[in-house]
């Protein structure tokens, strides 16, 4: 099943501005600690609007709502494969290599004329047929 962007389910539009309103408040208070007043202000004032209108009219925020999450979906099938590929040559392939290395077999296919597994013979019981998992 391919993963459609008509297929992913909103988050409710309050929610969303509670979010983004306590996003912005602690973006307000880092920038008042480390940078300009100015900018901790203009953040302050972006999160009691979100604040505000996710209390009161959140209808506002659909369209926000909507772009927030097909930002998020197209970052998911942008980063989804880099973070795999990053885990497959950063983990995987050093682990194969140095396994190489050492010579170590481990399904011991080495050097094998046949890959036929011997059994002991028994004797084949016909109750042996029965509820055999």
């Amino acid at each position: 099943m391919k993963l459609k962007i008509n297929n992913i389910g909103l988050p409710s539009n309050k929610k969303f501005g509670l979010f983004f309103s306590s996003i912005f408040l602690w973006v307000a208070l880092y920038l008042f600690i480390k940078a300009s007043i100015v900018t901790s202000l203009a953040s302050l004032i972006l999160s009691f609007s979100f604040l505000i209108v996710a209390l009161f009219k959140d209808d506002l925020l659909l369209p926000l709502n909507k772009l927030w999450m097909r930002l998020g979906f197209f970052l998911g099938i942008i980063i989804s494969p880099i973070v795999l590929g990053i885990v497959f040559f950063a983990i995987l392939t050093p682990i194969a290599f140095i396994i190489k290395v050492i010579g170590r077999d481990e399904l011991k296919l080495k050097d094998l004329d046949t890959y036929w597994i011997d059994r002991k013979h028994r004797k084949i019981l016909p109750e042996s047929f029965k509820q055999q998992f």
